[in-house]
């Protein structure tokens, strides 16, 4: 006996029901869950749909799909992590460690020829400030539009 479509309807509701927000671990779930009823027909024809899945759920213990999730958030933590490694790596790459150093080093010179140095530097440093507060205010005004144009 195979399942209807509100029946695979309702294990996705069931997914969702018990935290699993993944749609891809989703669909896997669905499927072990649709597997395992069907074989329980087989073996039970008179079960009812509800029972069938009540039976199955309790197989995956007391703490139901939480497992199954940790693991999968375990698993896609080290991907991330992985590929933000990967990133660091290419962006400080030897020429760049290069053009930073000497970069710093000219700016160093630049500033200790100077007999007003340390005023040039609180002038650059109020600046990077402000910089800073109007990117930010920017990225703020922004996201808020975005945020109202798509809830």
């Amino acid at each position: 006996m195979k399942l209807s479509s509100e029946q695979v309807e309702r294990l996705y509701a069931f997914t969702r029901q018990h935290y699993v927000e993944y749609y891809d671990l989703q669909t896997e779930l669905v499927d072990h869950l649709a597997n395992a009823i069907e074989e329980q027909w087989q073996q039970n024809p008179k079960l009812s749909f509800e029972d069938a899945l009540k039976m199955e759920f309790k197989k995956f213990g007391v703490f139901g799909f939480m497992e199954v999730v940790e693991k999968r958030q375990t698993t896609l933590n080290k991907k991330y992590n992985k590929l933000v490694l990967n990133e660091l790596k290419t962006f400080f790459s030897i020429p760049k460690i290069i053009g930073t150093l000497s970069a710093t080093g000219i700016f160093f010179y630049f500033l200790k020829s100077f007999q007003e140095g340390i005023l040039i530097m609180q002038t650059i440093f109020l600046f990077l400030v402000l910089l800073y507060f109007v990117g930010m205010t920017m990225l703020w005004r922004t996201n808020k539009k975005r945020t109202q144009k798509s809830g």
